[in-house]
């Protein structure tokens, strides 16, 4: 919905459409009856609606559960004249769909066509194809180009909003045969990425990384864990290399950061999950049978969200995608149920990552 037919829907409204009379301009609405208006809007078209002018952007709708991700879908399409960048975002509320197309128009998407997501943080993603990486922002549809990667990588995440001066991006690479390394650090505006080869690793595949307080953390297969210092560029291996099963690692396992506490999540069975909490003091992964008041949502970059007050009924829960649909693994049942707060049915094609809203 561009910005005119957003005014026009709002004269219908507000009940000034078709009065020649107007007796404030539309710039200069109380804040209550801008309130009162937005009320009446979902949560895309209060963006649009907040982007009007200045004034506007005085409403105090809250979204309903503001603090969840969204559901996100992307695929690359085609048509006569360039390569689109596709994005459907579904909201987590009860009983209703809110889905709305971003579609990119852009030449030098040409180039980009076919890139992959590694990495969702703070509303951005990190896209790869082959050397080629880039942020995206599909809420406001920014690119911001990175220089080609010259590692082959496994693991690859950002430790801060790409537009701000401390972003670091933050690319991995390694084997069960080999005990090599390779460890790539870049920030928006380099020239090219700082890479390494010489640190020795655990030997095994590395599952997941994740940013925290100046580090990045790595797991690997069967539980070990490195950590990557951003300061003085120093990596160190924080375990022994054989601390879970391997079984356990038969699929991808997931790490959550959360408040400075690192979550493990290792698929069990085919709609099962064993959780560990990292001890460190101790230096180990412990299994838990409880997250606490918060839940865990699963992909290429997972989060971890606070369960309480509005949202308490999605606590001690692990929520990921499986086929076509989101589902959700209770810790309490030890059950998997099908959402209900993200119950759509998505096409096998585009992918599906979990990302944070927009801020309004």
């Amino acid at each position: 919905m561009d910005r005119a037919m957003m005014v026009r829907r709002l004269k219908h409204l507000g009940g000034f459409e078709g009065n020649r009379k107007e007796f404030r301009p539309w710039s200069d609405l109380p804040v209550d009856v801008l309130n009162i208006i937005a009320e009446r809007l979902d949560f895309i078209e209060q963006l649009y609606f907040r982007l009007v002018c200045k004034n506007w952007r005085q409403s105090q709708v809250v979204p309903l559960y503001k603090n969840l991700p969204w559901l996100m879908e992307h695929s690359w399409t085609y048509d006569d004249k360039n390569v689109n960048s596709e994005c459907r975002f579904h909201l987590p509320t009860d009983n209703r769909s809110h889905v709305t197309c971003n579609k990119l128009r852009r030449e030098e998407l040409n180039d980009l066509h076919g890139a992959v997501i590694c990495a969702s943080r703070f509303g951005w993603l990190l896209l790869q194809k082959s050397t080629l990486s880039f942020f995206y922002n599909p809420y406001s549809k920014s690119i911001i180009k990175l220089p080609d990667l010259d590692i082959g990588f496994n693991r690859s995440t950002f430790s801060s909003v790409p537009t701000s001066p401390d972003c670091v991006c933050f690319a991995i690479q390694s084997s069960k045969s080999s005990s090599k390394m390779w460890l790539s650090t870049c920030q928006p505006g380099d020239r090219k990425w700082s890479s390494t080869v010489n640190f020795v690793g655990p030997k095994k595949a590395v599952e997941d990384v994740v940013y925290s307080n100046g580090t990045f953390y790595c797991v690997f297969s069967e539980g070990a864990l490195g950590a990557f210092c951003v300061a003085d560029s120093d990596w160190s291996l924080l375990t022994d290399v054989d601390l879970i099963p391997g079984e356990m690692f038969t699929s991808r396992a997931h790490m959550v950061e959360s408040n400075g506490q690192l979550w493990l999540v290792c698929p069990s069975g085919s709609r099962c999950f064993k959780v560990f909490k990292f001890d460190w003091s101790e230096k180990t992964w412990d299994r838990t049978h409880a997250l606490g008041c918060q839940a865990l949502f699963l992909g290429c970059t997972s989060f971890s969200v606070s369960a309480e007050g509005e949202t308490s009924g999605f606590a001690e829960r692990i929520y990921y995608h499986r086929d076509t649909y989101s589902f959700y693994y209770s810790l309490e049942t030890k059950q998997s149920y099908q959402c209900t707060f993200y119950p759509w049915i998505t096409k096998p094609g585009p992918e599906r990552i979990w990302i944070q809203p927009p801020e309004i």
